[in-house]
C-alpha cells in the first residue's frame, strides 16, 4: 500500500508556534523522520502520517491540546497553493466546495472530502486514509476549510463535528468555527445550511475560473509527471528514516523499481543512486556549514546507521564511483 503524502504547507507557522512554547521545531521534525526542508518549502511532499505524529507530539509536549487548531487560525486561503486560485474564481460557495472536494488530493493524499447536499443542510465530510487519523490533523484541516469558507463568501458552517472526545477547553474551537462543535460524533466534518451554498464568491470571474482550473490541472499534472522532482522530494522525506532505497521510493510512487529506473534514465540518463548521492552531498554541505549539528547527527539525517559508514562515504568523494551505499548496506 502506498504511503499518502501531503504538501508541507500543512506545517506553515508550525516552527513559530512550537518555539512560542519553548519547543525546538527542528528537533521534533527529526524525531518523526521528516526533513528540515518541510519547514521552509511549502510544496515539498512528505508522509501525511509523519505530519500527524509531529502535530500530536507538539501538542503533548507543549501542553496545548488545541495545537493543530492554533495553526489553522493563522492560515490564509493562499496556503492552499494552486487550488486557492481555482476556489477564488468560482461563482458560489457551493461550487468552490465542489472544486475543493475534487482537488483535495493535490494538498493531502490521505484526506478525502465528500459534499452531501440535502433539502435543508449540506454536509462536508472528511475521512482519513487507513489508520492515519490524528486529532490535531483533523482539527487543522477542518479549521483551514472553515477559514477558507469565511474568506471566500463570508459564510460560516452552522455546525462542526468531530469523532474525538470533547476537549476540556473549546474556546478556540468556538472562535475558529463560529459555533460550538459537537464531539464524539460518527464523522468529522462541517455542516452548512443548504441555501448558504448559493452565496456568491465576491469578485469571482467565470473566464478567470476556467483559466485557473486549466492552470491548476496543468501544474498538478506537470508535478505528477516530473519523476525527478518527485524522487528528490521523497529522498528528502525518507533520508532521516533510514529507509531511503529505490524499492521504497518506487513503491511510494506506485511503480516497480524497473519502471522508476527507466523513467529516470529517460529524464537525462539519471539514476536513483546518482540522485541519492547528490542530495546527500548537498545536505551534508548545508549541515556542516550550519555548524549546529554533530557528525553523528548529520550521519543519521543522511540515513546512515553509523558514523563510520558516513565517514567512508565522505572519503570516497565526488570523483569516486558515484554510488552512494544504501542505509541497509551500511547499518
Amino acid at each position: 500500500m502506498l504511503e499518502p503524502l501531503t504538501r508541507s504547507a500543512s506545517l506553515t507557522g508550525y516552527a513559530e508556534l512550537a518555539r512560542s512554547f519553548g519547543l525546538d521545531p527542528a528537533r521534533l521534525v527529526a524525531e518523526v523522520g521528516l526533513p528540515d526542508a518541510c519547514l521552509t518549502n511549502p510544496d515539498l511532499k512528505v508522509p501525511a502520517r509523519a505530519v500527524g505524529r509531529l502535530l500530536e507530539r507538539a501538542a503533548r509536549r507543549s501542553g496545548a491540546d488545541d495545537f493543530g487548531l492554533r495553526l489553522a487560525e493563522t492560515r490564509q486561503l493562499s496556503n492552499l497553493g494552486v487550488v486557492a486560485f481555482v476556489l477564488r474564481e468560482q461563482p458560489t460557495l457551493g461550487r468552490a466546495l465542489e472544486m475543493l472536494v475534487s482537488h483535495t488530493w493535490a494538498q493531502n493524499q490521505s484526506l478525502t472530502l465528500r459534499l452531501e447536499i440535502g433539502d435543508d443542510v449540506a454536509v462536508l465530510r472528511q475521512t482519513t486514509a487507513g489508520a492515519g487519523r490524528s486529532r490535531q490533523s483533523v482539527e487543522l484541516s477542518l479549521g483551514v476549510i472553515a477559514r477558507a469558507v469565511r474568506q471566500l463568501a463570508g459564510a460560516a458552517a452552522t455546525d462542526a463535528r468531530f469523532m474525538h472526545p470533547r476537549p476540556a477547553d473549546i474556546t478556540l474551537h468556538r472562535r475558529v468555527f463560529g459555533t460550538t462543535p459537537a464531539f464524539d460524533q460518527d464523522f468529522d466534518g462541517l455542516v452548512f445550511e443548504a441555501r448558504d451554498l448559493q452565496t456568491p464568491v465576491a469578485g469571482a470571474d467565470p473566464v478567470a475560473a476556467r483559466r485557473a482550473l486549466r492552470y491548476a490541472e496543468w501544474e498538478m499534472g506537470a508535478r505528477a509527471e516530473d519523476t525527478v522532482a518527485t524522487v528528490r522530494e521523497l529522498i528528502l522525506a525518507l533520508l532521516p528514516t533510514g529507509t531511503c532505497g529505490i524499492a521504497r521510493v518506487a513503491a511510494l510512487m506506485g511503480m516497480s523499481r524497473r519502471t522508476l529506473h527507466r523513467r529516470l534514465h529517460a529524464a537525462g540518463g539519471m539514476t536513483f543512486e546518482g540522485l541519492l548521492d547528490e542530495m546527500r552531498r548537498e545536505l551534508a554541505r548545508r549541515y556542516l556549514a550550519d555548524g549546529h549539528h554533530t557528525l553523528t547527527d548529520i550521519a543519521g539525517r543522511l540515513g546512515y546507521g553509523s558514523l563510520s559508514a558516513f565517514s567512508r562515504w565522505r572519503r570516497r568523494g565526488a570523483g569516486a564511483s558515484g554510488r552512494s551505499p544504501s542505509p541497509q548496506e551500511d547499518s
